[in-house]
């Protein structure tokens, strides 16, 4: 059994009890703090594992004053909040959960596109006001439409497949050629010609050094007029500035979801701005990814004890 964990940046009532049993049980002993905590880096004396909240910090500082760490995991598909170089020189295994929510992830871009050109919330809108008339309504099919996936991991090749099956013309940019994918029909090209070809475009990108303000303001200018664009990937990806601009004058939608991601200054410029449509970050809010993710991290613990860690990144 492992000897102590700490649960970082986590509180009592975060984890789910049944799940939170579980991964108590793996422990000697164990601890919920954070770094504000005046008695944190004391903690960190005889700690040997931590759990690491999604988001939580976990930099050079944190290792260096944890001498008997040997493992770090997270809770979630991102893990740039983690200084995983610095970890696999102290020969420190780090492990997330990549691929728990590729199906709910993938839905809801598919759900928050149909709502947007099939205008959904309007129609709901009306309807409630016991408005039942539909001459002020006329949507656009996505079949025959041009989708433009940027990234091709788990998230991205689901995104590809689902619009392959409603009949979507598709194209994408990858590091590698996705042989499976282009068998399919989807067709791979340079990352500018699928911005400047695509009726409607996503990222399928995990944030980290090659992908931090990838989309440029000169690449959200290759976006065709009308574009819609849906962002579901940390905003560091993408210059906000320049997107908000072109949405502004109207040449493109924006959706994006991860709003909590950005100060509460520049989300409210985003709600005040034509054509940006801001929602929570619930993406992969579904009941089965939930499911998947605790029973992914609690396994990642057991595989590391056991001396076969899974799901590593450094």
């Amino acid at each position: 059994m492992l000897n102590k964990a700490l649960f970082l940046d986590f509180k009592e009532g975060d984890i789910e009890q049944k799940y939170f049993d579980r991964l108590t049980k793996l422990f000697n002993t164990y601890e919920l703090s954070s770094k504000d905590n005046p008695k944190f880096f004391d903690s960190l004396k005889d700690t040997d594992v931590i759990l690491a909240k999604m988001g939580a910090v976990v930099d050079r500082e944190i290792i260096d004053a944890t001498p008997n760490l040997k493992f770090i995991t997270i809770p979630s598909t991102g893990f740039s909040s983690i200084d995983i170089a610095h970890a696999r020189e102290k020969n420190i295994t780090v492990s997330n959960i990549g691929g728990y929510s590729t199906e709910s992830v993938a839905e809801f871009f598919f759900a928050v596109l149909f709502a947007q050109v099939r205008e959904l919330e309007r129609a709901r809108q009306q309807a409630t006001n016991e408005d039942y008339s539909y001459d002020k309504f006329m949507g656009t099919d996505l079949c025959g439409k041009t989708l433009g996936v940027v990234g091709a991991g788990r998230i991205g090749s689901r995104i590809i497949e689902i619009g392959l099956g409603l009949g979507m013309n598709v194209i994408y940019s990858s590091r590698s050629s996705k042989s499976e994918l282009d068998t399919k029909g989807a067709v791979k090209k340079e990352l500018d010609e699928v911005l400047s070809q695509s009726d409607v475009v996503t990222l399928g990108l995990a944030l980290n050094s090659e992908t931090e303000g990838m989309i440029s303001k000169e690449k959200i200018a290759l976006l065709k007029k009308g574009c819609i664009f849906v962002s579901l990937v940390p905003p560091q990806i993408v210059d906000q500035e320049a997107v908000m601009e072109r949405a502004k004058i109207g040449d493109i939608t924006f959706i994006f979801d991860h709003s909590d991601d950005i100060d509460s200054a520049l989300a409210k410029r985003f709600l005040d701005t034509p054509n940006c449509i801001v929602y929570p970050p619930i993406a992969f809010k579904t009941f089965e990814a939930n499911m998947t993710k605790w029973e992914t991290f609690i396994s990642n613990i057991e595989m590391f004890e056991k001396g076969t860690p899974q799901n590593v990144v450094n």
